[in-house]
């Protein structure tokens, strides 16, 4: 470690005081401490882009569930779904998602029992993941490893298309 001698400001009565600061010479910044060289397998040029799913209706299992709060203060739901990939079509290639499909809905706003329109939409969810609405406590995390239906649509995002959730339902 390295010492650094630092003088401080002259105080009122005109004497100055020194303090010694011990400092790591390997100190690392959030940013060196991530590796920002990825080294691939093959030339980027030679895979191919991601495909979204087909517009349609998909199982999925709940696999994160839980409140967060938006940049303007506002509390929702974020609640992250995967699609097997033994629910994708028989013409889409598995290779575009070999683990599975995660989408994110985060649509639902935390209930305020002054404002029925977030009261629906935290039922219409829970329900859509057949949880019991008799209850006064909803705990996101009891969501997780629920089954729902997605029905996705697509949408362009930095000039590619995604999946996007359009809503969420309970399984038929």
């Amino acid at each position: 470690m390295a010492k650094k001698t630092t003088k401080l400001p002259e105080k009122s009565n005109g004497t100055t005081a020194s303090v010694e600061l011990e400092l790591t010479e390997n100190r690392k910044s959030k940013m060196s401490e991530k590796s920002t060289i990825l080294e691939l397998d093959h030339n980027l040029a030679d895979y191919e882009d991601f495909q979204p799913l087909p517009k349609g209706e998909y199982p999925a299992t709940v696999t994160l569930a839980e409140m967060r709060t938006s940049d303007k203060g506002n509390d929702y739901y974020y609640v992250t779904f995967q699609v097997h990939p033994d629910d994708f079509p028989a013409d889409y290639a598995v290779e575009n998602a070999p683990e599975g499909l995660n989408l994110t809905w985060a649509r639902t706003q935390k209930p305020d029992p002054r404002n029925r329109r977030s009261i629906t939409g935290v039922k219409n969810l829970m329900r859509a993941l057949s949880m019991p609405l008799s209850t006064s406590v909803i705990n996101p995390g009891e969501w997780e490893g629920k089954k729902a239906k997605l029905v996705l649509g697509t949408q362009e995002w930095q000039g590619d298309f995604v999946n996007t959730i359009i809503r969420v339902e309970a399984i038929d």
